[in-house]
């Protein structure tokens, strides 16, 4: 009865009070509109754009980006930031190249570059997780000392070739860049395994949930009794350990590496995780968003190269992206508060 009475004495929902409650949902859906409002407008002026053989190369395309998105996200999501990303998927590429032209193998290759980013995650965890350097800081001065080593072990730039070596040497690590599975592409269920691993690990873990109080509040998250430290360390060696993936991913695509190949790839990466920000119905940084971000991010500069458009427009519009972005979280930011 008396909860009966309760319920009866509260307030009807008010049409104002609805359209409260739905408008972050569609000011989220908006961005996505507004992501496929550009693709079908690319698609009108250039009808090669949405054929299934272009659609096909750009999903090619974007399992790197994604791969190394997704590592970055994990870091962001907790307030943090890495600015050796490329630099660390250049070392591994190289270094993963390099062991497997010296007739190591395949395993072994893929050791080396894994092992490179394992030590790079843990430099930068240690930097900025325990010893509380500034995560920008701490990147940065990897992000130079590794363009250093990249120097060195490639001898001031020089490439490493695979695709002139013989088959028996480099085709089983080639084979990841252009074989299939079927009708599957191997870099595509790479990349599917990383963002299936990397969504259980942050959603459905006692490690995710650590990673939700640390983004909310790195205090509240220690009175809880969350290891804010090893929380936020063990996030850049996530990080670091996809970005060498995605260095290796590249390498097997393209058949050769150089130091800088992959430096392009980090302006994206921002770029895809904070569209994957806006796009999502909280405003918050997630694993799949983010894979939404980087696939727009790929769709567009696959369309900026079909309409003739260089660099300059790509790196332009990229920004503006961004910046929209940063613009649009700080708004959602404000209303939320009022």
């Amino acid at each position: 009865m008396e909860q009966t009475a309760m319920t009866a004495t509260q307030p009807a929902p008010t049409p104002t009070t609805v359209k409260a409650r739905r408008r972050p949902k569609i000011t989220s859906y908006g961005t996505v509109i507004g992501m496929i409002v550009v693709v079908l407008a690319v698609g009108a002026i250039k009808p090669s754009f949405l054929g299934l053989p272009n659609l096909q190369a750009v999903l090619v395309e974007a399992t790197v980006l994604a791969v190394l998105a997704v590592g970055l996200s994990i870091v962001m999501s907790m307030k943090g930031i890495d600015l050796s990303i490329a630099v660390t998927a250049d070392v591994a590429g190289y270094i993963a190249a390099k062991t497997l032209l010296e007739g190591n193998g395949l395993g072994a290759a893929l050791f080396a570059a894994l092992a490179v980013g394992l030590v790079v995650g843990l430099v930068n965890g240690v930097l900025a997780g325990f010893l509380g350097v500034p995560a920008i800081v701490a990147t940065l001065g990897v992000n130079l000392l590794l363009s250093a080593v990249g120097l060195v072990i490639s001898d001031n730039g020089t490439p490493q070739q695979l695709f002139t070596a013989p088959a028996a040497v480099v085709g089983d690590f080639l084979a990841i860049g252009t074989g299939s599975v079927g009708p599957v592409r191997i870099l595509i269920i790479v990349a599917i395994v990383v963002v299936a691993i990397a969504w259980f690990a942050t959603r459905r873990t006692v490690w995710g949930r650590g990673i939700d109080l640390v983004e909310s509040s790195s205090r509240a998250a220690f009175l809880a009794g969350v290891p804010v430290r090893v929380t936020f360390a063990a996030g850049f060696v996530a990080c670091s350990v996809l970005a060498a993936l995605a260095g290796v991913m590249l390498t097997a695509r393209t058949g050769v590496v150089v130091p800088g190949t992959a430096a392009p790839l980090l302006l994206d990466a921002f770029t895809a995780v904070y569209l994957g920000s806006i796009a999502s119905p909280k405003g918050r940084i997630r694993v799949l968003w983010t894979v939404v971000g980087a696939l727009f991010v790929a769709l567009l500069a696959n369309g900026l190269t079909l309409l003739g458009l260089g660099a300059p427009w790509r790196f332009a519009l990229n920004g503006l992206l961004i910046l929209a972005a940063l613009a649009l979280g700080a708004l959602r930011t404000r209303t939320a508060r009022r």
